[in-house]
C-alpha cells in the first residue's frame, strides 16, 4: 500500500487545481477534495476483514494496511491515535509542493478558516486533512459491522509544528471521552479518530 505522502505527491497538481480555483466556493472545494479522497480510496487495496474486532486485532499487531497508509498508531478502545501527521511533517516534500516560494499562499489558510465555519463538526489543520480524512472514511467503510459498515470520524488534530489542537464536537461525542482526556491522549501525537 502506498504511503499518504506518496499519494499527495502524485496528485499534487489535482489538489492545487482545486485549492487555488477562483471558480469554486469553499463548499465546492471541499466537495471536490472529498471526491478526490473517495477516488483515491477506491484505488487502494485494503485487507478484507470479517469484523471490526478482526480489524482491531490487525491494527494492534501493526499489520493493518491503514498503518502503511497513515503511519504508526496506537489504539485506546475505539480510538486510533496517530503518532505523526502523514502529510504535514515540517520539512516533508509532500507539503512543500503546496508552497509558493517559501510560504503557503493565502488560499491555504483561508480554506481552513472557511471550512471550520461551514463544517463545524470537522477538525482540520490544513486542506490535506480533508483528503486524508475522506480516504480514511472510505477505507473504514470496507470493514463490515453486522448489516452495515464501520465509520471513521476525526476527533482531534494536533499541529506538529505549533502544538495547536482542533477538535470535532461530533467526534468528541462519539468518542465518549472528555476534551481533557483527548488533550492528554493527543499530547505529542498528530491526530485521534474514532473508528467503530
Amino acid at each position: 500500500m502506498p504511503k499518504l505522502t506518496d499519494i499527495v505527491k502524485r496528485d499534487a497538481d489535482k489538489i492545487k487545481e482545486i485549492l487555488y480555483s477562483d471558480k469554486l466556493t469553499i463548499v465546492g472545494k471541499t466537495i471536490a477534495l472529498k471526491e478526490l479522497g473517495r477516488k483515491i480510496a477506491e484505488e487502494i487495496y485494503t485487507q478484507q476483514y470479517r469484523s471490526l474486532e478482526e480489524f482491531y486485532e490487525a491494527y494492534d499487531r501493526g499489520s493493518d494496511p491503514m498503518q502503511s497508509l497513515e503511519g504508526k498508531g496506537s489504539r485506546k478502545g475505539d480510538l486510533v491515535i496517530l503518532e505523526d501527521c502523514p502529510v504535514a511533517g515540517l520539512h516533508d516534500p509532500a507539503i512543500e509542493l503546496f508552497k509558493k516560494g517559501d510560504k503557503f499562499p493565502p488560499e491555504w489558510d483561508a480554506i481552513v478558516e472557511e471550512y471550520k465555519q461551514v463544517f463545524k463538526n470537522d477538525a482540520i489543520l490544513h486542506p490535506l486533512c480533508i483528503v486524508h480524512q475522506r480516504i480514511r472514511e472510505e477505507l473504514a467503510k470496507k470493514i463490515p459491522k453486522g448489516n452495515t459498515f464501520v465509520h471513521a470520524t476525526e476527533v482531534a488534530c494536533r499541529s506538529m509544528s505549533t502544538g495547536k489542537v482542533v477538535y470535532s464536537d461530533w467526534g468528541l461525542q462519539l468518542s465518549g471521552e472528555t476534551k481533557e482526556e483527548i488533550e492528554k491522549l493527543i499530547d505529542k501525537k498528530a491526530c485521534i479518530y474514532f473508528i467503530a
